[in-house]
């Protein structure tokens, strides 16, 4: 027995423990993109790999009282929706989850997932809601423009396996640009070929990022200039210099502050017409055709006005904030990233935006400094969700109209469900599929205040 889990049953990887299999068809994709299906005893039963109508034999690697996981080892039938994934290491790496189905059909899972949650977690009605079918891409291939890689004590470099913290490497993955990829194959080799250089066995993680122009930042994690010697950040900007997309490279304490190795201090990028400046510490939407479709949604649905008074929460670099600022009469964005705040207040002189302030601190904490009402509140928070604070202080705030952006849809429906009960209605949903091939959905709720609360 497991003693750290009250539901475990058994340990199935046991050398003395039989591998049990059997015999199941899949029923659903659940919201990591796993098929479900039920065993004898009614066990929900969890196989990756595996999709809708399928049959097929599987082994049992978790099992708990309620629920369990198994492997997948062969199909009977394949689903009419079944693909063959275009990448080489999809079967093992833990990029992607949904390669096997068809892009189409993962854009119906999503609104599904999507569905789901908010009723079944938040207590939704969404008989009188407009739901609308998921946005996707017209090319769902090579959008990213940050990825993070790993790399071990041997030298691979690559994203993190399945259930693992063991690297997976790739020769191309199809979710960035050729061009990072040929930055990825450039460290990857050159670390490769000094891998006697002192100091260069200490580089474990590497982030990559790249503007829609195609210029790229680099940035070593938990490494400064005192962290290695000389000749080994010599070797790091010979390395990277020689291609010119590279506009700087960077390393990140172990306290989270960054340090320009060389190049320059920021990425430009252009959203909706507003030109913004990245550092490496901005939080920036990772697909930047999506972004574009995503936030037109939320600008169009907050219906700002000249008279709007604007909180926008979780601000990031002021991407949403000032595009709010143009319609309305002032904004306010609340961040508690201190890097982030600064490059908001550089992007909102740089666009000539000036009724917009910027504050910079814990949203519970800053919220409570403003006594002005807000007309609409913009929320836009981390996979957490928001605060309890911030929902009181939106409780006692009450904005006609709130919109609410989320990459969780499983706290999105935990804060909206709470809401709804201060007499807040959802009106619209729109789930964006900001991630293709992964599991991962955000979506974008619209409510006004209703003024009757539920009993």
């Amino acid at each position: 027995m497991n003693k750290n889990s009250k539901n475990s049953v058994g340990n199935i990887n046991s050398k003395n423990e039989k591998k049990e299999t059997f015999e199941i068809e899949c029923l659903r994709l659940s919201t990591d993109g796993s098929g479900v299906g039920y065993d004898g005893e009614g066990r929900a039963t969890f196989i990756p790999g595996m999709l809708p109508g399928e049959r097929g034999q599987v082994l049992l690697t978790e099992k708990r009282k309620s629920w369990q996981r198994a492997q997948l080892l062969s199909l009977e039938n394949n689903a009419k929706e079944r693909v063959n994934p275009p990448c080489r290491v999809f079967d093992i790496c833990g990029g992607c989850q949904l390669q096997h189905l068809s892009y189409a059909e993962t854009l119906k899972w999503k609104e599904r997932w999507v569905r789901d949650t908010l009723e079944r977690i938040g207590k939704i009605d969404l008989e009188y809601v407009d739901v609308y079918t998921t946005i996707g891409m017209d090319e769902p291939w090579r959008y990213r423009n940050k990825v993070r890689l790993h790399r071990t004590a041997v030298g691979e470099l690559g994203y993190y396996q399945k259930k693992s913290r063991k690297t997976v490497e790739f020769p191309d993955c199809l979710l960035v640009s050729e061009s990072m990829n040929g930055w990825i194959r450039k460290i990857r080799e050159g670390l490769g070929n000094v891998s006697t250089l002192d100091g260069l066995q200490q580089i474990r993680n590497i982030t990559f990022r790249e503007n829609s122009k195609g210029e790229g930042m680099v940035i070593f994690d938990s490494l400064t200039k005192s962290d290695i010697p000389t000749e080994a950040i010599q070797f790091l900007g010979e390395l990277l210099s020689d291609d010119p997309k590279i506009q700087s490279v960077w390393g990140i304490d172990k306290r989270g502050i960054p340090e320009l190795w060389w190049g320059q201090e920021f990425l430009s990028e252009e959203i909706l017409g507003l030109t913004y400046k990245l550092s490496p510490l901005a939080f920036l939407q990772v697909n930047p055709l999506q972004t574009q479709k995503l936030y037109s949604t939320a600008l169009d649905w907050a219906e700002i006005t000249k008279q709007s008074r604007v909180w926008d929460l979780y601000c990031g670099i002021g991407t949403i904030t000032l595009a709010l600022a143009q319609k309305a009469d002032k904004v306010w964005g609340i961040e508690e990233n201190p890097y982030a705040v600064e490059a908001a207040r550089i992007n909102a002189d740089q666009n000539n935006i000036s009724n917009v302030e910027f504050l910079q601190g814990k949203v519970e904490d800053i919220l409570q400094q403003i006594t002005e009402k807000p007309d609409v509140v913009v929320l836009d928070p981390p996979r957490a969700g928001v605060h309890a604070r911030v929902l009181n202080r939106l409780k006692e705030a009450k904005p006609e109209r709130i919109v609410y952006i989320s990459c969780d849809p499983g706290t999105l429906a935990r804060d909206v469900g709470k809401l709804q009960e201060e007499g807040y209605r959802v009106r619209r949903v729109q789930p964006v599929d900001m991630f293709p091939w992964t599991a991962h959905v955000e979506s974008i709720i619209m409510m006004t205040y209703s003024g009757q609360k539920d009993k």
